[in-house]
């Protein structure tokens, strides 16, 4: 009997063990249900990101159609909605529609030769202003227009160009600028910059996007440039 009862003890668990082992197993229950969310939430985000592209493609499709029936405006103009009608109330969308305007020619002279435009900016001192201005002014240079007016001698400061130099580069500058006011009024005149912004509820948190879109217009195109060349 002594043995018998001893083998059946030795068989058996313990209190502690057994305490052990639900301790783990709730340990590893956490676990698969944090993951089990995670999957869901990541389903449903896709899911909705997937719908939303959608309605904001179809959207862009239809802005685009009636913005060349319409014509477009010389003002900026903007418009916000839903998706009612497409069963969604909860995807809300706003645009932005607005002209496509270059900056000025002496904006563009002065970042050439060196001289960010300070703007917002005397006030300021050295803050962030003056680091901004000449962020602008290093992209600008180093792009291919700024190239191409460096290139040209209108860099700034050249150190003794004369009276000649002086001359040549301000014959430059005029023949660039009539140039650039030509592509300033035909990108004014026949683009138009559309911004789709979309936002909808994803089951846990809010989301949102924006969708830029270019839109030209060649009859307006070949107006602008028919108006100049008439112009003597």
């Amino acid at each position: 009997m002594r043995s018998v009862g001893r083998a059946f003890r030795s068989a058996g668990f313990t209190l502690i063990e057994v305490m052990l082992a639900l301790a783990i197993l709730g340990a590893a229950l956490v676990i698969l249900v944090k993951s089990i969310a995670g999957n869901i939430t990541a389903a449903q985000d896709s899911f909705y990101m997937g719908i939303a592209t959608d309605l904001a493609r179809g959207k862009m499709y239809d802005l685009e159609e009636k913005l060349l029936e319409e014509g477009f405006q010389e003002t900026e103009q903007s418009e916000e909605g839903d998706f009612s009608e497409e069963g969604w109330d909860s995807v809300k969308w706003k645009v932005i529609i607005e002209p496509v305007e270059l900056p000025n020619f002496e904006v563009l002279m002065g970042l050439a030769s060196g001289e960010a435009n300070g703007g917002s900016g005397s006030g300021s001192g050295s803050g962030s202003g003056s680091g901004d201005g000449e962020n602008e002014m290093d992209k600008f240079q180093s792009s291919a227009l700024g190239g191409m007016l460096g290139m040209l001698g209108m860099g700034g400061s050249s150190g003794g160009g004369g009276d000649s130099a002086s001359a040549s580069e301000q014959a430059t500058a005029g023949f660039l600028q009539s140039q650039y006011t030509l592509v300033q009024q035909v990108l004014k005149q026949a683009i138009r910059k559309i911004t789709l912004t979309i936002e909808y509820d994803a089951g846990v948190h809010q989301e949102s996007f924006e969708v830029i879109l270019y839109v030209t217009d060649a009859a307006g195109m070949q107006k602008v440039l028919g108006s100049l060349g008439a112009t003597p």
